[in-house]
């Protein structure tokens, strides 16, 4: 495939996906041409969606902000390519949040969709690609959630059913709570 041709494709994407994808080309194409990091991946493509993804197999570009936009854009099922230090999968809740409990408080943290059932993941700092979440908040302090104590402070993240916490200043491990 040539450049051009992608740059034409996807000029004629649907408005719903045109401004990310007029993102994602100007990251990766400069003129007509595309960027010699990503020479590789178009010359195997027949389309723009074939071009993005062949950069979203490579674990070699997992960190890079085109990386993490098309993971976002095409709703790819990312996090389990990065090193949790915590997953928890499968988890019920009563409400549209996971609650973090602090002492008598509780808060929700947004999962990002309307099921009853998320994921939870812990990652060091900078152990996943960030921009491939929505960031919700930080939390910080010594609470409880999913039956599991936490001692710091964290990043608070979501993508599609999922909580994320990286961790930002921590005192320990997560340790299972002791009723």
């Amino acid at each position: 495939m040539k450049a051009q041709d992608m740059i034409a494709q996807i000029k004629k994407a649907p408005l719903t996906s045109a401004l990310e994808l007029d993102r994602l080309r100007l990251a990766t194409t400069i003129g007509d041409a595309v960027l010699p990091e990503f020479e590789q991946y178009l010359d195997q493509a027949e389309s723009y969606r074939e071009f993005f993804d062949a950069i979203y197999e490579d674990d070699n570009k997992k960190n890079t902000s085109v990386w993490a936009a098309w993971a976002k854009q095409s709703r790819k099922p990312w996090i389990e390519r990065f090193d949790a230090k915590l997953a928890l999968t499968g988890l019920r809740i009563k409400s549209d949040g996971l609650p973090l409990e602090f002492g008598t408080g509780i808060v929700l943290a947004p999962t990002g969709s309307r099921d009853r059932i998320c994921n939870l993941y812990v990652f060091p700092s900078n152990g996943f690609n960030t921009e491939a979440a929505d960031f919700s908040t930080s939390v910080g302090g010594s609470f409880t959630v999913a039956r599991y104590d936490f001692k710091g402070v964290y990043g608070v993240y979501r993508y599609h059913g999922s909580v994320i916490f990286e961790e930002w200043e921590v005192e320990g491990d997560p340790v299972p709570h002791k009723d």
